[in-house]
C-alpha cells in the first residue's frame, strides 16, 4: 500500500483537472467553433498555460533528460531550435492568427486550401500534418507508460500503463473537445513548471552536493570514454547546426499549436503569450541537468550495471532520478502526476487537432455541424488506436520520435511564406510536389540514415526547395512564351 500510494496522488490529480475540464465543457455551446477553438475566446493565462503544456511534453520530462543522459551535448541542441523558433513565432503567430480570425479558419488546412484556393490543398495538409503527428501521439502514449510504470515502482506494467492512458485520452477528446483540453491543459501546464524546476534545481544538491562535483564526474568520465558526448564531437556540431536551420521553421506549424493559437480571444493575447510561453523553454535546463545527474549516477555505479543497460532506460531518467532524490511515494505522486501531466496535455491536444483535420478538411468538409462532430470524434478514436499500436509493438527513442515530426512538418514552411508573400509565384501543383519531395525525403534518409549526424529535416529541406525553385522558374518560363506569343 506504501508503494501504490503514489499512483494514488496522480489519480487523484487526474480527476481534479479532468472534473474541471469537463465542467468548463457544460459551459460551453456545443457547436463546431466550440470544439475546435473554444469559441476563440482563450484568455492570456488560460492560453499560456494550455499552449506550454501543449508544448512541452514527454520529449521535455522524459525525452530530453533521456538525450542528456545517453548524448550529453545533443540535447543542447534541443534546447537551441526551439530558441530560435520562438524568434520566428513573433512575428509569423500573430500573423497567422489575424487571417485565422478574419477569414474564418479552424484548422491548419482551412489555412493552406484558403490560400492556395484549393480544396485538394486542404486534403493534402491535412493527411500529412495528421500522419506526421502520429509520432508525436506515439511519443506522448510511451512516455505516459514509462511515468505510470516507474511512479509505481514497477506494480504497473508499462503496456497496461500506455492501455489505460490511451482509454482515458479518447474520453477526454471526443467528449470535452478544445475547451476541455485547454481547462486541463492549464492545471498540467501550473504543475509542470513546477515538478520539473523543483527536481532539476535539487537533484545535483542532494545527490552529488553540488553541481561542481556532478560536472567533475561527467568530464573525468567523458575523458576516458566518448560515448557520453558530454565533450562535443565534430558529428555533435554537424547535428546541431543541420538542425538548428531547419527545425525552428516548423516549431510553430505543428497543428496542435496553430489550432490552440487560433483559440486566442485577441491578438495581444497571442503576442503577450510568445514571450510568456518561452519561460516552459527554460524548463529544458532543468530537465537536462536532471539527465545528466542520471549519467553521473550511472558512471557511479548507482544506476544500471552497464552502457547498453543504462541506454535501455535512459527515457525515464527523471523518474529514475525523482525516486532517489524524494523516495517518498507521495512526493514521487506529485513529481509523476506533473510529469503525466505533460504527455496527456500533449497529446490531448495533438489527438484533438488531427481528428478535426481529417473530420473538417477531408471527410465532412461542407457538412453539417453534427456530421463533422461525428467524424472528428470518430477519427479520435482511429487515430488514438494507430498511435496506441506503434507504442506497444514499435516503440522509439521519445526525442527522435519528436525529431521524424518535425522532419515533416518543416516542409511546410516555404510553400506558406512564398505563398504569402509572393503569391503569383507559386500553385497548388508545385507547392505539393515539392513539399512532398521533402516529406520523402526525410522519411526514406531517417530509415536508412546513411548520414546520421545530419539532421533528415534539412536534407529534406534542400530538396524541397531545390524542386520548388525548379518549379517556379518552369512556371515563369512558361508564362514568359505565352507573353511574347
Amino acid at each position: 500500500m506504501y508503494q501504490w500510494s503514489s499512483i494514488i496522488v496522480i489519480i487523484v490529480w487526474l480527476l481534479i483537472s479532468y472534473v474541471y475540464g469537463f465542467l468548463k465543457t457544460r459551459r460551453g455551446k456545443r457547436s463546431v467553433e466550440e470544439w475546435f477553438v473554444a469559441g476563440r475566446r482563450l484568455g492570456l493565462i488560460v492560453l499560456w498555460l494550455s499552449l506550454g503544456a501543449n508544448i512541452y511534453s514527454s520529449y521535455t520530462f522524459l525525452g530530453l533528460p533521456g538525450l542528456a543522459a545517453c548524448k550529453g551535448f545533443e540535447a543542447f541542441t534541443i534546447i537551441l531550435y526551439g530558441m530560435i523558433g520562438y524568434l520566428l513565432g513573433f512575428w509569423l503567430i500573430p500573423l497567422f492568427w489575424r487571417e485565422a480570425r478574419d477569414r474564418k479558419w479552424l484548422t491548419i488546412a482551412d489555412a493552406f486550401q484558403d490560400l492556395y484556393n484549393s480544396r485538394i490543398m486542404g486534403i493534402y495538409i491535412a493527411l500529412t500534418t495528421s500522419l506526421w503527428s502520429i509520432p508525436y501521439i506515439q511519443l506522448q502514449l510511451q512516455g505516459m507508460g514509462y511515468i505510470i510504470e516507474t511512479s509505481s515502482y514497477g506494480l504497473i506494467k508499462q503496456e497496461i500503463a500506455v492501455i489505460s492512458s490511451f482509454i482515458v485520452l479518447t474520453i477526454l477528446i471526443v467528449f470535452g473537445g478544445m475547451i476541455s483540453v485547454t481547462s486541463i491543459n492549464a492545471l498540467q501546464g501550473a504543475l509542470m513548471l513546477l515538478s520539473i524546476w523543483l527536481l532539476g534545481l535539487i537533484a545535483p544538491l542532494i545527490l552529488f552536493g553540488n553541481y561542481t562535483e556532478l560536472f567533475n564526474t561527467l568530464i573525468n568520465a567523458s575523458k576516458i570514454n566518448p560515448d557520453f558526448h558530454i565533450i562535443p564531437s565534430r558529428e555533435d556540431y554537424l547535428f546541431l547546426y543541420t538542425t538548428i536551420l531547419a527545425a525552428p521553421l516548423g516549431f510553430w506549424l505543428w497543428p496542435n499549436r496553430l489550432h490552440n493559437i487560433f483559440a486566442a480571444r485577441d491578438e495581444k493575447i497571442v503576442k503577450k503569450n510568445m514571450v510568456l510561453t518561452s519561460i516552459f523553454q527554460l524548463s529544458q535546463f532543468p530537465a537536462v541537468i536532471v539527465g545528466l545527474t542520471a549519467t553521473g549516477l550511472f558512471i557511479r555505479g548507482e544506476l544500471a550495471s552497464s552502457l547498453s543497460e543504462f541506454r535501455k532506460i535512459a527515457d525515464k531518467s527523471f523518474m529514475e532520478v525523482a525516486i532517489r532524490v524524494f523516495n517518498n511515494p507521495l512526493l514521487i505522486g506529485l513529481i509523476g502526476a506533473g510529469a503525466l501531466a505533460a504527455s496527456l496535455s500533449t497529446a490531448a491536444a495533438i489527438l484533438h487537432t488531427c481528428a478535426s483535420l481529417f473530420s473538417k478538411n477531408i471527410a465532412a468538409n461542407k457538412s453539417s455541424e453534427e456530421k463533422i462532430m461525428l467524424y472528428a470524434r470518430l477519427f479520435t478514436v482511429i487515430i488514438g488506436i494507430i498511435s496506441l499500436l506503434l507504442a506497444l509493438y514499435s516503440p522509439g527513442v521519445l526525442v527522435y520520435l519528436l525529431l521524424i515530426g518535425y522532419a515533416g512538418i518543416i516542409q511546410l514552411f516555404p510553400i506558406y511564406i512564398v505563398k504569402l508573400k509572393k503569391p503569383e509565384f507559386i500553385n497548388t501543383q508545385i507547392a505539393i510536389i515539392s513539399s512532398a519531395t521533402g516529406m520523402i525525403t526525410a522519411l526514406v534518409f531517417n530509415i536508412t540514415k546513411p548520414f546520421p549526424y545530419i539532421y533528415d529535416g534539412f536534407i529534406g529541406l534542400l530538396l524541397n526547395l531545390t524542386v520548388m525553385s525548379i518549379g517556379i522558374f518552369i512556371k515563369y518560363f512558361k508564362q514568359l512564351r505565352v507573353k511574347n506569343k
